[in-house]
């Protein structure tokens, strides 16, 4: 009998690789539980998720069957914004300046005008890229502020290869006039997403692996690439090819044996984590009036310990019962040391996300300790020696963590479905 094909990681893409794939396979999960980062949680009449799963889809095939998995799913249109100077700016900052204060409004637009003539490229600085593309007094009020809370690392060492489709990119003409008048072009990748009808993205989850059963509680502890065994706490596994959606990194650690190079470029491999706080509210006065309509909002201030809060109940009310709202907060950390629920509490109330007199419900926290990779000059050198390896190996390692790239849901499913493809013809 033919050895299986071993699949480590019950997330979105081990799991769509599995569906995909048309040969025999068997899904190891550490959890006890699948869904990974898209698992939702259920807590005093909450759902939660590890912070904001919502579903980009551009793929008509794949929009039809993520809605025919999760059970039917609501169409979404787009309403995030940046807290700016106690403002809400609509989403995009820099295509929308009218909303800013005349002082800082001028600042943005004489750094248009006074940007440096120079080549753009996405390899530049995030920071020199930053100014080139948008000024200096974009830059010095939302881009630097916001970037240094998200990413939690040295803006002048990593560069701008991430920025791709995630951050709009008006052109000059376009800022200048968004000073003038309200803007009312539409920007970005998720200017529509969806969202499953009930259970939170977990309803995803559950229609992909209704035909495929993981096993559960089998973490991954060593492979064993001239046998091609993996090894768990609950027993070895033989396999034909090994597909991993874990971290990359953490995949190397498990290999023997790893060559000294592949070791080296391991460690030229960056990260920041992130601490996800979701929150129950239970409210006598209703959604506070700044969080009305929004679906999430970004937030640069330095002396706010959040980066970034979502207000899930307004992308889908089944998410918190009756007379209740419910956000996920995200904090970014290069060390994983975090604010402290309480402390995080406190700056809700400070800016009105929580009124006053609201009750705490529900809260529950999710620590993600790789959270959003970081682009810099050794990434793709040391990528391409970890995956001439791999490859050399037939180990695939795929998915945001385990390709080691800024990705979205419809791309983890798609790299999936091709990868799967690709074996199914062999």
């Amino acid at each position: 009998m033919d050895k299986p094909i071993v699949i480590i990681g019950a997330g979105i893409s081990g799991l769509s690789t599995a569906y995909f794939l048309k040969k025999q396979n068997i899904v190891l999960e550490a959890k006890p539980y699948v869904g990974g980062l898209c698992h939702s949680f259920y807590d005093n009449g909450f759902t939660f998720d590890c912070s904001g799963h919502f579903i980009h889809i551009r793929d008509k095939k794949i929009l039809s069957l993520v809605k025919k998995l999760s059970g039917g799913v609501d169409e979404i249109n787009r309403s995030s914004s940046i807290l700016f100077k106690n403002t809400l700016v609509p989403f995009p900052f820099q295509a929308n300046l009218y909303y800013l204060d005349a002082k800082t409004k001028k600042e943005c637009i004489d750094g248009i005008l006074k940007r440096k003539n120079v080549d753009i490229c996405p390899r530049m600085p995030f920071i020199d890229w930053a100014e080139a593309m948008f000024g200096k007094g974009i830059t010095k009020h939302f881009m630097r502020p916001y970037n240094e809370k998200l990413w939690s690392y040295d803006l002048k060492k990593m560069n701008a290869q991430w920025t791709g489709a995630f951050v709009p990119k008006p052109n000059a003409q376009e800022i200048i006039e968004s000073a003038k008048t309200k803007n009312k072009t539409v920007y970005g990748y998720n200017n529509v997403f969806y969202y499953p009808k009930r259970n939170g993205c977990q309803a995803l989850i559950d229609g992909i692996s209704k035909k495929i059963k993981p096993l559960l509680n089998e973490a991954t502890q060593k492979i064993d690439i001239k046998n091609k065994v993996v090894w768990t706490g609950g027993g070895k596994y033989k396999y034909s090819k090994l597909i991993s959606t874990q971290p990359i990194v953490e995949l190397l650690k498990q290999i023997s044996p790893l060559p000294k190079n592949v070791q080296t470029a391991a460690q030229k491999l960056k990260f920041s984590s992130v601490r996800c706080i979701n929150i129950g509210i239970k409210t006598k006065s209703g959604v506070p009036k700044i969080l009305k309509g929004s679906h999430w909002i970004y937030v640069p201030q330095a002396d706010i310990s959040f980066y970034r809060v979502g207000i899930y109940s307004n992308v889908n009310p089944a998410m918190a019962p009756k007379k209740s709202y419910s956000l996920y907060v995200e904090i970014s950390s290069s060390n994983g040391k975090y604010k402290r629920a309480q402390e995080v509490i406190n700056d809700l109330q400070k800016l009105n996300f929580i009124s006053q007199n609201d009750e705490i419900a529900a809260v529950n926290i999710v620590d993600i300790a790789y959270a959003y990779v970081i682009f810099d000059k050794d990434k793709d050198e040391a990528l391409k020696t970890i995956n001439e390896f791999l490859r050399a190996n037939e180990i695939y390692s795929i998915g945001r963590y385990g390709a080691w790239e800024y990705s979205f849901i419809e791309k983890n499913i798609l790299d999936a479905k091709a990868l799967a493809e690709t074996i199914n013809r062999e």
